[in-house]
């Protein structure tokens, strides 16, 4: 057997080996990258321009973006203002909706909190962004995301374990585990941790989920994590069950963590602003139409309408 025959069988073994390992590991991006549109999009508000006061509000940009203003402090979960969720800028999963709220008319940002480095939650260029037009804006990464931050020139960088937890004058801060995974690449899988925010001022408490499955941990949580005012729990990117079950909450486990852990008002992100996985456009909020009731408030709404923290009765769901 000759070298250039050696060669070819140690390089289909290799090929082959690799394709296995993508395949076993990476199911749920390969989904991803499957993923079509039907043409149609939600749409965005622009009733966030109409308001004289964003004071202790939110707002769904798009996605997992939420723009936060708590007990007079901003916040922005999970940016991404880019056109799309990828490495790279011309190809991807592509935005079906531009930024409710454009990047340039936001208000002072003083704290961003990423959940994990997936490229829909953790964008670079939208991170740089912030960093130019908020001088002292601080970034709060899982552990092992913050060299990535600051090989990207980025500054004002708080690295945070599971359980971490931060005091900033009469803001509390701490980062806990969800069930989910990281990766920048195909060799770097759960290199960094990944997880949701908890945010507790003189007022409010409120949690942000980032991505996440379900899990049984949720129901042992800590007694200071029981009874949220707010929670933001991802709704979307959930089929095939048998490719993101592992992955991903579908809107009937959405409300399971809304059960464990007695919140007081949901809503739900991660649908509508790129096409990730197979289930319709509409569907997540039309299950969670269904499952609401006067006993389970979780509402979803078209991307750039405020909510107002001191009235979170209220219910806004686009169905076709």
């Amino acid at each position: 057997m000759n070298i250039f025959r050696v060669l070819l069988i140690g390089l289909a073994i290799v090929s082959l080996g690799l394709s296995m390992y993508i395949y076993s590991e990476f199911k749920s991006l390969l989904n991803t990258l499957d993923s079509r549109g039907d043409g149609e999009n939600i749409g965005v508000s622009n009733v966030w321009q109409q308001q004289e006061s964003l004071d202790n509000s939110f707002t769904w940009i798009g996605h997992a973006t939420i723009y936060l203003n708590l007990d007079g402090v901003n916040v922005l979960f999970d940016p991404i203002f880019s056109e799309r969720s990828s490495p790279v800028s011309f190809i991807g999963p592509k935005r079906i909706i531009p930024p409710a709220i454009d990047i340039k008319n936001l208000p002072k940002i003083d704290k961003v909190f990423i959940s994990h480095n997936h490229y829909d939650h953790l964008d670079i260029p939208s991170l740089r962004q912030l960093q130019e037009r908020n001088e002292k804006i601080i970034f709060y990464v899982p552990m092992g995301d913050q060299k990535l931050l600051l090989r990207k020139g980025l500054s004002n960088v708080r690295e945070l374990n599971w359980w971490d937890e931060i005091v900033d004058k009469n803001f509390q801060i701490v980062f806990f585990p969800v069930k989910h995974w990281s990766a920048r690449g195909f060799f770097d899988k759960k290199a960094s941790l990944w997880g949701g925010w908890y945010l507790k001022s003189n007022n409010y408490t409120v949690a942000h989920f980032g991505d996440t499955a379900y899990d049984d941990r949720f129901i042992k949580f800590p007694e200071f994590m029981q009874n949220l005012d707010l929670a933001f729990i991802p709704i979307g990117s959930y089929a095939p069950r048998e490719v993101e079950m592992e992955h991903h909450v579908n809107p009937e486990e959405a409300v399971k963590i809304y059960n464990d852990l007695n919140i007081q008002y949901a809503y739900g992100i991660h649908w509508g602003t790129f096409f990730l996985s197979k289930e319709d456009l509409y569907e997540p909020p039309a299950l969670i139409k269904d499952l609401t009731s006067e006993d389970v408030i979780f509402s979803t709404s078209q991307p750039g309408i405020p909510f107002y923290l001191d009235n979170l009765n209220q219910v806004s769901i686009p169905i076709k």
